[in-house]
């Protein structure tokens, strides 16, 4: 007998990961970010400076994931314990993950960035979308776009699917297990 209170846990354990992920990827930073803007050393500033740049990162991306990363099971745990990690000023991993995996990356985009920024602060679509076509097939990116979405969509609801199918075998064995005792 299904109970009206199946679905309500794993409900609630989202949303209470979603106000943790706020208050660590947003409140917290912001307010440390202030603090740091407002003392006399620097050593803080980079370290939110930098987590404001990987944090910009990650958003990005889950912009282009167009919110099929949700679907995985245990994402929204894994990305408040990789925020966690991000800001947190005893293990430093914004500096860490900017020196090992965005910082020559940056550097080698930095002029194309530039370029195409300027562009668009201009007001000059045609330039910076020929500045882009240089390097980025942006036809293509447009074509594949959603077609790249719709194969991330089902894998998402695959998956989903197999973890419900998984949850439902586990169910069933805890109470088999129940019956025995």
């Amino acid at each position: 007998c299904a109970s009206p209170h199946d679905g309500l846990a794993p409900k609630m354990l989202s949303a209470i990961f979603r106000v943790y992920t706020f208050f660590l990827g947003f409140l917290y930073p912001a307010y440390a970010s202030y603090k740091a803007i407002e003392s006399d050393a620097t050593d803080d500033d980079t370290q939110w400076l930098t987590y404001w740049v990987v944090y910009s990162m990650m958003m990005i991306f889950e912009s282009f994931a167009d919110y099929s990363v949700f679907w995985i099971p245990g994402y929204r745990f894994a990305k408040c314990g990789f925020i966690f990690w991000l800001a947190s000023p005893r293990f430093k991993g914004a500096i860490m993950l900017y020196e090992k995996v965005f910082k020559d990356a940056l550097k080698a985009a930095e002029p194309i960035i530039d370029t195409v920024a300027g562009s668009l602060a201009k007001g000059d679509i045609n330039t910076a979308r020929a500045e882009l076509s240089k390097h980025v097939d942006v036809d293509k990116l447009q074509r594949f776009g959603s077609e790249a979405f719709e194969k991330t969509m089902s894998a998402a609801a695959e998956a989903s699917k197999m973890a419900q199918e998984g949850l439902a075998a586990a169910k069933e064995a805890q109470a088999a297990a129940a019956k025995k005792d």
